[in-house]
């Protein structure tokens, strides 16, 4: 009987140190990835809808932290036409740790980052998903 109570106990201890350390781990991967987030990415948009005047683009987008909030930074995008960048905008974006989205408003931007790659969506007031971002942190 002595020996199940303490195999219980043991067992219990292990299962509340694994969820400890798991909600720790998943803490430390969106600090890591909220650090990694300022910078240069490079890559493409597509439209989703092939009947509008949307044009399927290469773009770069530079991150940069907010002196605010580590979960806030500013960001410009562009688009490479010709081998030039020009810039379409700037503006505030946000970053869910739980979500791990970087998102913006203004366009309504969300980007899910995982790793050295970020992928979303651009969507119209209308809820209408107008653009699908893929996007890698330039070296």
């Amino acid at each position: 009987m002595l020996i199940r109570v303490m195999l219980a106990l043991l067992l219990c201890g292990s299962i509340c140190w694994c969820s400890v350390a798991q909600r720790d781990s998943g803490k430390v991967g969106a600090d890591d990835l909220r650090s990694r987030i300022p910078g240069a990415w490079r890559g493409h948009s597509e439209c989703v809808d092939k009947s509008s005047p949307c044009n399927d683009e290469s773009n770069i987008y530079r991150f940069a932290k907010s002196a605010r909030n580590p979960n806030e930074f500013t960001a410009t995008a562009s688009k490479v036409v010709d081998g030039k960048e020009i810039v379409m905008g700037s503006g505030e974006w946000k970053f869910d740790d739980e979500g791990r989205v970087l998102k913006s408003e203004a366009p309504m931007i969300r980007l899910v980052v995982t790793g050295d790659q970020m992928a979303g969506t651009l969507t119209l007031p209308s809820g209408a998903v107008y653009r699908r971002i893929y996007l890698r942190k330039a070296p």
